[in-house]
């Protein structure tokens, strides 16, 4: 059978088996079209701008947490200038009077401070007078090289405020005040004394330091007359050596710690001219008001008097309020400047106190406490003569000095062991832990004491 007669036969069947196939394989198709095409139909009519101006949503960045916003505020705190004649004799320069040389190797860390302070045992009467102990009247240009070496307030309450008496005492702070050295601790006027009790506080680089400065006594001289003189923390004030316990009368400083908090300070420091000459050892009175002092909310609380170094610490305490803080104490950093030779009272330093703030929230730590190890050097102790008798000396970089060939132009091997028995001295009695050249310094594992610093001997001869 030929093509044509096939056709002829099956050529019907043929054509109706396309049709099948079709329908099986464009029926989804031409239905999935159908659908999309009525979606479309239904669905309102977009502009062509509206289609092309339709944004992709992009991600929202999560803004990072902003750094706390902190500042750094460092005091320099130094011990009792105790002007014995031998010193104003040194100061001497053929014309004027000039301490700044004296004073040269704790310089560098009054310098470094935003506010540096220390105790004047003397005065600065009308009359010019000069004299040594028992009753100190120093040169006029001592307070001009104070402000020179780099120092901002001083402290005036101490057992010889009165050497000149009450005039004297005016003068003296006629004298600061024309140097541009602020003070606290004696006042001239009731008027004076009731300004804000008393309190001074001084702008430490953004950080409020409230300062009080009292006295255990006036080494006999009377303030009945004038009672806002000077600020005393004894009722027998009269008695030379003042230690009775029984006769403490903190009423008044507490007054002056609220009065201090009323003027909303970010650091309270109170400065204490007490315990008992040449202890190297602070007597139970000096216990008692320090831990008084903690309870009623100061921060800080600087001594001064005994004439020899005095243990130095930081401590936990809680104040009246619950508060939990961290207090520094030095119960004394002995003489910054004195002609004094009995061991230990050519010893002492100048201690850094760093306190950090939290702008945003307000609070105030103390960061870091330490000292620079000093030493009143006598060249005559030691044999020496090289066109001056005393200064201050840097111990660690005298040592270092000699231990590496420079003798300075001064330095013996006598002066040489006697500057490490000292440093080894002031290790034991301030706490190597605190000087700021040993390595092994780390108050805690990050380097810091960042906690809130506020929440809402032997005896000898007196010669100073």
């Amino acid at each position: 059978m030929n093509f044509k007669e096939l056709w002829k036969h099956y050529g019907v069947v043929v054509i109706l088996a396309a049709y099948a196939l079709a329908a099986v394989f464009l029926m989804p198709r031409c239905t999935k079209l159908t659908a999309l095409e009525n979606a479309a139909m239904e669905a309102p009519a977009q502009t062509t701008a509206e289609l092309k101006t339709t944004p992709t949503p992009k991600p929202t960045a999560t803004p990072k947490p902003k750094e706390p916003e902190l500042i750094t505020g460092t005091l320099a705190y130094a011990g009792d200038l105790v002007c014995h004649m031998g010193i104003n004799e040194q100061a001497w320069n053929g014309t004027d009077y000039d301490y700044v040389p004296i004073m040269e190797g704790a310089a560098p860390y009054i310098q470094e401070a935003d506010l540096a302070f220390c105790t004047l045992e003397t005065t600065f009467p009308d009359d010019g007078d000069i004299s040594g102990y028992p009753c100190f009247h120093s040169p006029r240009a001592l307070a001009q090289s104070l402000k020179d070496v780099g120092f901002d307030l001083i402290e005036m309450a101490s057992n010889h405020c009165l050497d000149a008496h009450k005039e004297g005492l005016d003068s003296t702070l006629d004298v600061l005040d024309s140097v541009g050295l602020h003070h606290v601790g004696t006042y001239r006027s009731q008027e004076e004394r009731d300004q804000n009790s008393g309190v001074i506080v001084e702008d430490v680089n953004g950080i409020s330091v409230a300062f009080i400065d009292y006295t255990y006594g006036t080494n006999g001289f009377p303030v009945s007359d004038y009672p806002y003189a000077t600020n005393i923390f004894f009722d027998d004030y009269m008695e030379i050596d003042c230690a009775d316990i029984d006769e403490l009368n903190l009423t008044k400083i507490d007054a002056d710690i609220e009065a201090a908090k009323a003027l909303n300070p970010d650091v309270i420091a109170v400065c204490m001219h007490w315990g008992l000459e040449y202890h190297t050892e602070a007597v139970d009175y000096q216990h008692t008001v320090a831990d008084h002092l903690f309870q009623q909310g100061v921060d800080l609380i600087l001594g001064g008097h005994p004439h020899v170094p005095e243990p130095m610490e930081v401590r936990t305490v809680t104040d009246k309020d619950g508060n939990e803080k961290t207090g520094y104490l030095c119960y004394c950093m002995g003489n910054f400047l004195s002609c004094m030779n009995d061991r230990y009272t050519n010893l002492t330093g100048v201690t850094t106190i760093q306190l950090e703030k939290d702008v945003a929230n307000g609070k105030t730590y103390l960061k870091n406490v330490s000292y620079a190890p000093l030493m009143m050097v006598d060249t005559a102790d030691h044999g020496l003569y090289n066109g001056w008798r005393y200064k201050l000396v840097d111990l660690h970089k005298t040592i270092d000095s000699y231990w590496s060939g420079d003798s300075l132009g001064y330095i013996n091997e006598q002066l040489y062991n006697d500057m490490l028995v000292a440093l080894d001295d002031l290790h034991s009695i301030f706490g190597i832990q605190f000087d700021r050249f040993d390595p092994n310094y780390t108050p805690n594992e990050k380097g810091e004491m960042p906690v809130p610093a506020k929440a809402a001997a032997t005896e000898t001869t007196d010669q100073g």
